[in-house]
């Protein structure tokens, strides 16, 4: 298939209705997890209420409650990763090797390379966060304080980060399937195509969080008035939502196995 941003798109998101019924199988535990533990730690920390009614706060308070983390965000933040690597691993695998004759729970099963995934993630986050620092002094100092300047000081580095970040993503499918691959392969593999990679990284998720964005306004003035606030609701409203950013995730991954496809040129024998 030609190698560009829009033939991959529309390929990722013709694969992910055609396999929706799976798409709904594999995603169903996570989800779960994702939504219920949420839903839990808000109601034991009493937050759940700021859902539906948020209480009016300075930007400071603002910036402080983003810096601290408290235990429930911890928990939330480690099922979530969880989860997501274990769809990630087995939706990769659901493109690029097809039906293994597995249950769900198997394809979801946590294992080595789930570990070397989850490794990967941590090693990209800690590599972008070093170049984003590193980056934005000198961008920074250039821009002397300018308020254009400096808005335009962050858009390149973001741009850049991104480009590199882009360039390093086929190490996740690699790792799905077992077959080796090293941040310098991924980078080799795809030198000419930093922008088509940015586009992997950045657009296919962009769909599901406008959807997600109309669905939670549309929830939150629908449901709020017939039924009230209440923890049951929130449930309800946060299992509509995941479900939602899950098919973004599946998305993404799909245009990403595309990519790494073609690039690598792995298919399931007998595949053309």
């Amino acid at each position: 298939m030609p190698l560009n941003l829009a033939t991959v798109l529309a390929y990722a998101y013709k694969f992910l209705w055609e396999n929706r019924q799976d798409f709904l199988a594999y995603a169903f535990l996570p989800v779960v997890l994702v939504a219920g533990v949420k839903t839990l730690t808000l109601w034991v920390t009493g937050e759940w209420q700021i859902i539906f009614a948020p209480a009016p706060a300075a930007e400071a308070e603002v910036a402080a409650q983003i810096l601290q983390l408290t235990a429930a965000d911890l928990v939330n933040l480690v099922v979530t990763l969880a989860t997501y690597v274990m769809f990630a691993v087995a939706w990769h695998r659901k493109f690029l090797i097809g039906n293994e004759g597995n249950t769900v729970g198997a394809a979801l099963r946590w294992g080595g390379r789930q570990w070397k995934f989850l490794g990967f993630f941590v090693l990209l986050l800690l590599i972008v966060i070093l170049a984003s620092t590193l980056l934005s002094l000198p961008i920074r100092m250039l821009a002397s304080g300018n308020a254009s300047s400096t808005s335009f000081a962050i858009l390149v580095v973001l741009t850049l980060v991104g480009l590199l970040y882009g360039r390093l993503l086929l190490v996740f499918p690699a790792a799905a399937t077992d077959q080796p691959m090293s941040l310098k392969e991924s980078i080799l593999r795809t030198k000419g195509r930093s922008w088509l990679m940015l586009g992997i990284a950045v657009m296919p998720t962009l769909p599901a969080m406008v959807v997600l964005l109309l669905v939670s306004i549309l929830l939150s003035s629908l449901f709020v008035p017939l039924f009230g606030a209440s923890v049951s609701l929130l449930l309800v409203m946060t299992l509509i939502q995941q479900v939602i950013i899950f098919g973004g995730i599946a998305a993404g991954v799909t245009a990403l196995s595309i990519v790494h496809r073609e690039l690598a040129d792995t298919r399931p024998a007998g595949t053309t």
